[in-house]
């Protein structure tokens, strides 16, 4: 070991190694997991009625961008979604801070599996799991088109209908990324990677080598972004770790358990982990 440093990567010269890192970790625990995205519309002449942008990961479907019309769109677009990852994935997952959406999926069968509270301000944000595949009845007969690119004419429809949506509700859904590296000298030996967004902090990535843990870097990485949080004024804290990482590690600092998920991916539970900072503020 030559001089261990800390450095604020605002450049994020180093996000690229440690996503690399880590997913190489988790593939030495869990084995090689597919991943893919896929974008589904539904149509009705030249009118777009719905739009699902989604990634597979963890053996799961993650529903990451929708629009709908109406129920009867949201139908036909998850419809078209368990079509195509039907015997692919364990279920489907989605989050919502909007209340009529997540009532929406609700009625249509996704449970309720947690929710951070004040996400931003008096909405919270819900998790909604689904793993039952059998389509839902439809009144109506409107084109569905799943694929690989995107369609910028029908992704455009959705941008602008979720941002007039959030406006009426009066908060931004800006991120702003945050990472902070670790070097021996100059060589990289672990990193935590972060997004600001909601009034929250998502811890996204944290690594360490293997031949430098033991050595509390990973605690000092947490405190770098922790105390980064609090001078932004932001209190709330959150991530997700896989039951090969790191769960004591986190609870030892404080977080809280929101929720679990089995086989995500198989064979393994997932944890999303909450920690309020203290104000003012005091490391535990």
């Amino acid at each position: 070991m030559n001089k261990l440093r800390f450095i604020n990567d605002k450049t994020f010269k180093y996000n690229d190694e440690i996503i690399k890192k880590l997913n190489a970790f988790n593939r030495s625990q869990a084995g090689y997991r597919e991943k893919d995205k896929q974008n589904f519309y539904v149509c009705l002449d030249d009118k777009i009625l719905g739009v699902c942008h989604t990634k597979m990961a963890s053996d799961w479907c993650h529903i990451k961008k929708i629009y709908y019309e109406d129920k009867e769109a949201l139908k036909m677009v998850l419809n078209d979604i368990k079509r195509y990852y039907h015997q692919k994935v364990e279920g489907i997952q989605f989050n919502s801070r909007i209340p009529e959406i997540v009532a929406d999926f609700k009625a249509l069968g996704f449970i309720e599996k947690g929710r951070l509270e004040a996400m931003p301000s008096d909405l919270d944000n819900v998790f909604l799991l689904n793993t039952d595949f059998k389509p839902y009845t439809t009144k109506h007969h409107y084109s569905v088109e799943s694929t690989a690119k995107n369609i910028p004419a029908y992704d455009k429809k959705m941008a602008i209908e979720n941002k007039q949506l959030r406006q009426s509700l009066n908060f931004s859904s800006e991120t702003v990324d945050v990472q902070f590296v670790a070097l021996d000298d100059t060589t990289f030996i672990g990193g935590i990677y972060g997004n600001y967004q909601y009034d929250y902090l998502f811890i996204n990535v944290l690594f360490v080598d293997e031949d430098y843990r033991g050595q509390h870097i990973a605690s000092k990485l947490m405190d770098l972004i922790e105390d980064d949080a609090k001078n932004r004024g932001v209190y709330n804290l959150y991530l997700t770790t896989f039951e090969f990482q790191a769960l004591d590690f986190y609870k030892k600092r404080g977080y809280k358990e929101v929720m679990s998920i089995y086989d995500y991916p198989i064979g393994f539970k997932e944890y999303t982990v909450y920690k309020k900072i203290p104000y003012p503020y005091t490391r535990l």
